[in-house]
């Protein structure tokens, strides 16, 4: 039975029911029919008679209403208060309140994906798809597709399901990986040969793969389909696309700019001439930063101007958000983060920023600097100075103080704009909210009391639902610091006095609430709120009172599966003076942390199940806080929840992030009692930050601390010490350590049960034999992977044990293999694990660059050399430039393969080619500038090999 806790309901294939704890036992045929028919309903009543027909089709027996109570009332025994079930006339009712069901999930996730496919956000687009279409796990309601009750909504599941695929290969296309969009939109037209859509889609991916002439077979096909099956023509965008790919239309193979810029939830008012003259400046110099006090609207226009210049950066606008760091604290893991990018091995994070910005054509936006402004002026002035394509546009309350930076002051908005944003967010609050005679003079007379400030004038106009402009004028007025004087200091009054009058309208209650959400850094959804805010309320009055306040606009709100909420930088200082004055801090501050040390325990054990594509989206969007919860464990010397934060966090943090938390671990290190049951998981995850840095002998005397300990069963599968010393023994050449270690742990792994242990053992294994050439040994371990993974659910594992059997026959069986390979890598892009997406990556591109389209190839291993650009693996990188050489070699680009052949040598790596090394005068050459160049000369040569353009003439 359950208690309160969490339930998830599943129909996007078998009928399931699960808590925190597992499984749920509903019973057999009869009772899951029941649930079935009450979730195809979403919460709305059932009538009794519809219900039995469902249980017992069209011949009930006599006592079926009694029965049907039974099953009710066991039903409710399972489900408890975590999904009531409640009789309400003429039938039953499941509430779906507090629990979740697979099905509304999805169509809220397409939803999303639409929406930002609308907005031009493929990559937002492609996301949220992938984590829709992960849903699914067989056909919809699928013990049940045959019953009158369920037949219409599984049909209805079914072809939204059939439409997300199709967006999917779009998203793919738009973000110019059409490569990987070609076999599914393929399928797509076998199964559904009359529909336009993906015949359309396919002649785009086609011609963008460099295959014109089966961009126009693609066409014939549809048009021959389409004339003998409806007598009809293809409609205007297929027949205007045929014209395009014969004209050769370069717009169709332009790839479109990357970037992270979020979409605007409302309109950009005003500032027309800020917003030229700022770009004008961006035009002129490499640094500009807008200054004004909190709430003038920096953060806004920085984004505008940002979205507006975008066209002129090749390589995109990346927007860094600074507001979440601790006061004082360094940048660059959070620059490197927005980037996508990852510490490189042997350069501090910093450098390498530096380092992948140094080549690239981009609008790096730094958002909300003044409190890490020295650590922000530094980075950014390396930038300015070393990184000619890249400009900055920061926003802070004072300028950074770097050479060549053009500073932009932010005033306040002119009546007219202040005016227009006045009534466009009083409309948001009251639909029928107009401006006349009758209000304008007082609209005018708030707009100037808040001295123009966006933030004043939004928070004046939110309370448009319970007072009238005449009203919140005449209290405005009242307010002691408004209208003394002009200039920065004065309008800083002024919003302070606007946030103090807002706050003082607020009942204390709310007050109390809008004072604890100042101890978030990144937001939080309703159950962070209520367990940290305040937990001796119920659940339903804190979402009361966070409702009102979002109304108010003192709280913003983003939706998604799980909605959060925070407050504005301004507002959160704000609250932060609020709560300190009334004692609160240092409660608010301990719950905080003991929270996110629990949800972090909580998230590390999820990304071990089969909803960790769900916990890994979830989790990154509480990274802030649990950065900031380990900060403020650290400081008050609460070393039991620093070390179960760090012990739990390798996982999230490592596979999808940044190395940023191996920092944490050893810090920990020397002030943790080594007798601590986490010790050996914050040992292992220190160890292995130093074995991505490629600092070997530090891995190895670190994992060392840990002694014969091992970590406790479900510690995240990188944080083992025993793994990071295999690993240095296997890179380093003893594979024959290694291969006894893995040995020995998987058949520790076996006897204990620990499943996703054992993949990650016999993943290993496979490895070992690989790398030692004796592949088919392999063989055994990597079929022994597959199934266990299998039964775990875990995309992570499935991965893993899919990539493992496909190195071990890629040899005897590359078709199979490139299946298993591809399969790998969705796996694990769906659950943003960028490792192990990028090795099964590397293994298709190099299978195929061996034995497939050389053109397909060049384009999957052009992907692959940016992909580990970002991640920061060098080891990886030449892997993938001794594939890119040995492809070359193959198309007969002898030259280049050369000149990568001389980069490989250079560097101490081992050449595909027999050839003699190239003669070198002088020092050894830098191996960070010869990676650069090798990288560099392998990206012009595989493009040149997609294209078709001829290499360049040497000598």
């Amino acid at each position: 039975m359950t208690g309160t806790g969490h339930v998830r309901f599943r129909v996007l294939g078998p009928l399931s029911v699960e808590d925190g704890d597992g499984p749920l036992a509903v019973g057999g045929h009869r009772p899951r029919s029941l649930l079935a028919a009450l979730l195809v309903a979403r919460g709305e009543v059932v009538p009794a008679d519809r219900l039995v027909a469902a249980v017992w089709g069209d011949a009930p027996p006599d006592g079926a209403a009694t029965a049907l109570r039974a099953y009710v009332s066991r039903l409710r025994g399972v489900l408890r208060d975590a999904a009531p079930l409640r009789h309400r006339p003429p039938g039953y009712c499941l509430s779906l309140d507090a629990a979740t069901l697979d099905a509304a999930e999805f169509e809220q996730r397409v939803r999303s994906a639409r929406a930002a496919a609308a907005a031009g956000d493929h990559a937002r687009a492609l996301a949220d798809l992938d984590a829709a279409l992960a849903l699914w796990r067989g056909d919809a309601l699928a013990e049940f597709a045959d019953e009158e009750f369920a037949a219409g909504e599984a049909a209805r599941l079914t072809e939204l399901r059939t439409g997300a695929t199709a967006d999917r290969a779009d998203a793919l296309v738009e973000l110019g990986r059409s490569a990987e969009a070609v076999p599914e939109l393929e399928a797509l037209v076998r199964a559904h040969p009359s529909w336009e859509r993906p015949a359309v889609s396919l002649m785009r991916a086609r011609y963008a793969t460099g295959h014109q002439a089966d961009a126009l077979a693609a066409f014939h096909e549809l048009r021959a389909r389409l004339a003998e099956e409806l007598g009809v023509e293809p409609a205007a965008p297929a027949q205007e696309l045929y014209r395009r790919v014969l004209a050769h239309d370069p717009a169709l193979t332009a790839t479109p700019a990357p970037g992270n810029l979020p979409r605007r939830a409302s309109g950009f008012v005003g500032r027309r001439q800020e917003t030229g003259g700022v770009l004008a400046a961006l035009e002129a110099g490499p640094l500009v930063t807008l200054t004004g006090v909190g709430g003038a609207g920096k953060s806004r226009l920085a984004v505008e101007v940002a979205a507006l210049g975008r066209a002129r950066f090749g390589d995109g606008v990346w927007l860094c958000e600074l507001a979440a760091l601790p006061d004082g604290s360094p940048v660059g893991d959070a620059v490197a983060a927005a980037l996508g990018i990852r510490q490189r091995s042997g350069l501090s994070v910093e450098q390498t920023v530096l380092e992948y910005l140094r080549p690239r054509s981009l609008l790096l936006v730094v958002d909300n600097c003044e409190h890490v402004r020295p650590h922000a002026a530094a980075l950014v002035g390396e930038v300015v100075q070393r990184c000619p394509g890249v400009v900055v546009l920061a926003t802070s309350r004072e300028p950074l103080g770097v050479d060549g930076e053009q500073v932009w002051p932010v005033p306040p908005l002119p009546l007219a704009d202040a005016t227009a944003l006045f009534v466009q967010r009083a409309r948001a609050a009251t639909p029928d909210f107009s401006l006349d005679p009758a209000t304008a003079d007082a609209v005018a007379a708030i707009c100037a009391r808040l001295d123009g400030l966006p933030l004043g004038i939004e928070l004046a106009a939110a309370r448009m639902r319970a007072m009238s402009p005449a009203e919140v004028a005449a209290r405005l007025e009242d307010a002691p610091l408004l209208g003394g004087g002009r200039g920065p200091v004065a309008r800083h009054r002024s919003l302070v006095a606007a946030i103090e009058w807002s706050y003082r309208l607020l009942p204390e209650d709310e007050q109390r609430l809008f004072r604890a959400m100042s101890v978030f850094a990144g937001g939080a959804d309703l159950r962070a709120v209520h367990g940290v805010a305040d937990p001796g309320a119920s659940e339903d009055d804190v979402l009361d009172r966070l409702s009102r306040l979002v109304d108010r606009s003192m709280v913003v709100a983003r939706s998604g599966v799980h909605s959060r909420y925070r407050l504005l930088e301004t507002l959160r200082a704000y609250g932060r003076s609020r709560a300190e004055a009334a004692g609160e801090t240092a409660g608010l501050t301990r719950r905080h942390v003991e929270y996110h040390v629990d949800y972090a325990e909580r998230a590390g054990a999820g990304l071990q199940g089969p909803d960790e594509r769900a916990w890994a989206e979830e989790a990154l969007g509480v990274y802030d806080d649990l950065r900031a919860a380990f900060t403020r464990a650290a400081a008050g010397s609460h070393w039991d929840l620093a070390v179960r934060l760090v012990a739990a966090v390798p996982e999230l943090v490592h596979l999808r992030v940044g190395y940023e938390a191996y920092a944490w671990a050893e810090q920990l290190l020397p002030v943790v009692d080594p007798d601590h049951p986490r010790y050996p998981a914050a040992v292992g995850a220190a160890a292995r930050g130093a074995w991505n840095r490629g600092d070997f002998a530090t891995a190895v005397a670190t994992a060392r601390r840990a002694g014969d300990r091992r970590p406790p069963p479900g510690s995240p599968r990188i944080a083992h010490p025993g793994d990071v010393l295999a690993d240095v023994a296997l890179y380093e050449g003893d594979v024959g350590a290694a291969l006894a270690h893995y040995t020995g742990e998987a058949e520790r792994a076996r006897a204990e049960g620990d499943r996703i242990r054992l993949v990650w053992t016999l993943y290993y294994v496979a490895v070992c034999h690989a790398v030692s050439r004796r592949a088919e040994r392999g063989l055994p371990a990597a079929r022994e992977s597959l199934e266990v993974a299998e039964a775990t659910a875990n995309p992570t594992a499935r991965s893993m044990a899919r990539y493992a059997l496909g190195l071990v026959v890629k040899k005897s069986d590359p078709e199979r293999a490139l299946a298993l390979f591809d399969e790998a890598e969705a796996l694990a892009a769906a659950v943003r694990n960028f490792w192990w997406q990028g090795i099964a990556m590397m293994e298709a591109a190099a299978t195929r660059a061996v034995h497939g389209d050389p053109g397909v190839a060049a384009q999957g291993l052009l992907a692959v050399l940016a992909h580990w650009e970002r991640v920061g693996d060098s080891t990886q990188q030449w892997l993938d430039l001794r594939y890119v050489t040995r492809l070359l070699h193959r198309v007969h680009a002898d030259d280049d393969a050369a000149v990568l052949h001389g980069h490989l040598l250079a560097a101490g790596r081992p050449s595909p080619l027999d050839l003699p090394a190239p003669h070198r005068d002088g020092a050894p050459p830098d191996p960070r500038a010869v990676e650069a160049a090798a990288v560099a000369h392998a990206r012009a040569a595989l493009r040149r090999l997609v294209s078709g353009e001829p290499a360049p003439v040497r000598g």
